[in-house]
């Protein structure tokens, strides 16, 4: 081969070879454009899922401060109503029962302005409310009834028996009004129920509009429930201390009847036949002038007697051993039983303290003048070192103490008034054996205290 058949056939491989290369460099670059391509899928995908767990974490998150807020809401709703029920349990003051729930609710559902209406036949009543004046809202129209015709939103709600929540007051067809209330953008109300009867109503106003949504007003309701207990509960004990009250008032007209009315009326008698009997007979008229005054003594023990009733204060500022032998001297002349009062040592007493005490010896009194058929009592009384010791002892009839039905001869009466003091109370007693009663109190170290601090020394307890 010649040279230049060489140097073709090299050139001839040349072009192959660089033909070769170049074919190498497409495909190498279409391979790079291709695996760029994929990494920059690859990318967006993965930006993508970077981008959805951002957002899923981002709204675990929300849900989590969600969670938190409710637990804390909860919480918060938990203790005021552990608190309200304490309260409520603790009082019978209606008033206090009402200002409790108002300002317990606060702490829950803010507001701007609430009200607690009751019901009474046709009419409802503004018996509390909050926020009001701070408005400068007239507050004459709290003391007015107002026909429950002209209130729509209650009138729905009765209907509907469920709480009721209006976020923006000028878009609701349902509402009332009242003089000055034109602040008003937002309220929830709800009824104060027991049982299937509507007692009143609960009710939160505020000026933001939007403010109360239907879970402000199902946590109103909760309040409302134990409002309905407590104000039933209120009302009953209310009841119950007109008719004490009534029940005291005929008692003590009886016991002005039945005892001074008559002994003034034998008085009168006395003294009117007293001038003619001393010029006859001087020795009778004296049996009678003695007699005046043992009656006059007798009217005069049973009113002082009566005046402890109607003023208790007495109690607290005499000494209970004074009280006691007036007691006995009243009962005395009233029905012929025979006493014996001891006293040892008199330390003053906590002033509830001294009133049960005066109680349990009234009551144990009555129950022997009524049921034991005794003829003499035997009372010891010692007060000393914070100790009370009380002893009741008479010789009636007696009675079973194994056997005893409730509530009879008053010693479940006299139980309750010990246990409220702390005090203990023992009964003694068997069948034509007589009775004997034994109370028991010893101060506490707050008591003791409570004493010291007052006198500047223990005296007594």
């Amino acid at each position: 081969m010649s040279e230049h058949d060489e140097i073709l056939a090299a050139l001839i491989e040349a072009n192959r070879t660089l033909t070769s290369q170049i074919a190498e460099c497409e495909t190498t670059e279409i391979n790079l454009r291709k695996a760029n391509a994929d990494l920059g899928a690859q990318l967006k995908t993965q930006l993508e899922e970077v981008a959805r767990l951002k957002r899923l974490l981002q709204e675990q998150i929300e849900e989590h401060k969600r969670i938190q807020a409710r637990e804390l809401e909860q919480r918060i709703l938990k203790e005021a109503l552990q608190e309200t029920v304490a309260a409520m349990s603790n009082t019978l003051d209606l008033d206090k029962v009402l200002d409790h729930i108002l300002d317990t609710v606060k702490r829950v559902t803010p507001y701007d302005g609430a009200n607690v209406l009751f019901i009474e036949s046709d009419l409802v009543h503004v018996v509390r409310q909050r926020g009001y004046h701070e408005k400068g809202v007239e507050e004459d129209w709290l003391k007015q009834p107002i026909p429950l015709a002209r209130l729509a939103a209650l009138q729905h709600m009765m209907d509907i028996g469920q709480p009721l929540a209006t976020p923006n007051t000028s878009n609701s067809s349902i509402g009332f009004s009242f003089p000055g209330s034109n602040w008003i953008n937002s309220n929830v109300i709800a009824p104060i129920r027991l049982k299937d009867k509507t007692l009143g109503f609960l009710s939160l106003d505020s000026a933001t509009p939007g403010f109360f949504t239907q879970i402000h007003a199902e946590q109103l309701q909760v309040f409302a429930d134990q409002a309905a207990i407590a104000i039933q509960n209120a009302r009953l004990y209310d009841r119950a201390k007109r008719a004490a009250v009534l029940e005291e008032r005929s008692r003590l007209a009886n016991e002005l009847h039945d005892t001074i009315s008559q002994t003034l009326w034998s008085v009168s008698l006395i003294a009117e036949r007293l001038p003619v009997l001393w010029e006859v007979n001087r020795e009778e008229g004296k049996r009678s002038l003695a007699s005046l005054h043992e009656l006059a003594q007798g009217a005069l023990a049973e009113m002082r007697s009566l005046l402890l009733e109607l003023r208790p204060s007495v109690l607290m500022d005499a000494k209970l051993g004074d009280l006691i032998h007036q007691l006995a001297h009243i009962f005395a002349t009233r029905t012929g039983l025979i006493f014996s009062v001891t006293l040892h040592n008199q330390d003053p007493l906590p002033p509830h303290v001294q009133v049960v005490l005066y109680r349990v010896v009234q009551e144990c009194i009555n129950n022997i003048t009524r049921h034991a058929s005794a003829s003499h009592v035997e009372i010891n009384f010692n007060s000393h070192a914070g100790q009370v010791e009380l002893t009741i002892q008479d010789n009636g009839r007696g009675f079973d103490p194994t056997n005893i039905t409730p509530g009879h001869l008053g010693l479940s009466i006299m139980r309750d008034r010990v246990q409220s003091i702390g005090a203990t109370l023992e009964t003694t007693s068997a069948k034509m054996e007589g009775t004997h009663i034994r109370v028991v109190w010893t101060a506490s170290l707050e008591e003791k205290m409570l004493a010291q601090n007052g006198s500047g020394e223990i005296n007594g307890y």
